[in-house]
């Protein structure tokens, strides 16, 4: 009789974990379109990642990156996807990419916008030249974005994979520079100003708290490092934004680039994530970015069908 009950409990363990994967939609906050214009560097080159002992497989070529990006959003039912120069896929899957502008004039992001084509700035990543979100080569960014009613998403570490400022031509990054901190002059100077923190503010777990504690228009994403960190770090970084309240504020993104494969190792790694229950991985996954992106209700039933 114990061995049976001890089998019965053993069974509904197994039960339970499996009952909290997540198989719904889900919204990428953090894709790159590129051709060869934009990031032809990349194409062919592999990822290293020492943290993991692992190494990413780099696609050759354009249609390669958007071929392999689709095919894994239709695997995970990745829905919508904010893609930085993503105009250069929108014609051929318009349902599920969103423009997010980068690199580009004021004018012409404006322009974008007014046509209804441009759904939030960003990356923005001064980042990579040594400068801080509260630099005044900044201020006309976010001055628009609070003027036309759109998101910015704000790149802070990590930059390129780890000791990427010496063998990547990042001689400009700093640590110092990457405290998510640097948005507090930003935000109170423009409250109406919507914000997503790229990269989740890691490692600044504390200061990140505090900033979601002090500006309620802050969000932030879980790009790259839901699949650059060991699983037990990333898990602890969530896990402390979590209990301390701010799991609606959490958005899932993979800052997919030429590695299609890391896409399945960041949706893995919040559905390995035993201590969120199967509504806060749905919040991570697809309502936090749709309250953000002020997606209509319609859009979310159409979502939340497939």
């Amino acid at each position: 009789m114990k061995k049976i009950f001890t089998g019965l409990l053993f069974i509904s363990v197994l039960g339970t974990l499996y009952a909290q994967r997540y198989s719904g939609p889900i919204i990428d906050m953090h894709v790159h379109a590129y051709n060869q214009e934009l990031g032809g560097m990349m194409f062919g080159m592999d990822h290293p990642n020492p943290l993991k002992n692992e190494r990413y497989k780099g696609v050759k070529t354009p249609e390669e990156q958007k071929t392999e990006t689709f095919k894994k959003m239709d695997e995970h039912n990745i829905v919508l996807a904010l893609t930085s120069d993503g105009q250069l896929w929108k014609a051929e899957n318009p349902e599920r990419i969103l423009v997010s502008g980068r690199n580009m004039p004021l004018d012409q992001l404006k322009e974008m916008a007014l046509k209804g084509e441009l759904a939030a700035i960003g990356e923005l990543n001064p980042f990579y030249g040594g400068i801080t979100a509260d630099d005044t080569s900044q201020k006309p960014f976010f001055d628009l974005a609070e003027e036309l009613g759109i998101p910015v998403g704000f790149h802070v570490m990590p930059g390129g994979p780890p000791g990427g400022l010496y063998h990547l031509g990042m001689d400009l990054i700093r640590v110092k520079n990457a405290n998510p901190k640097q948005l507090e002059k930003v935000l109170v100077s423009h409250p109406n100003l919507k914000v997503y923190v790229m990269h989740g503010g890691w490692p600044y777990l504390e200061d990140m708290k505090a900033m979601l504690y002090m500006h309620p228009q802050l969000y932030l994403d879980v790009a790259a490092i839901d699949w650059v960190l060991p699983q037990a770090e990333f898990h602890n970084f969530i896990k402390g934004l979590v209990d301390a309240g701010f799991g609606k504020r959490i958005m899932f993104g993979t800052d997919q680039m030429v590695w299609p494969e890391t896409i399945d190792i960041a949706v893995e790694a919040i559905n390995s994530a035993d201590f969120l229950t199967l509504e806060q991985k749905e919040d991570i996954f697809y309502d936090n970015a749709a309250n953000f992106l002020g997606l209509s209700a319609s859009m979310t039933y159409k979502h939340k069908q497939k």
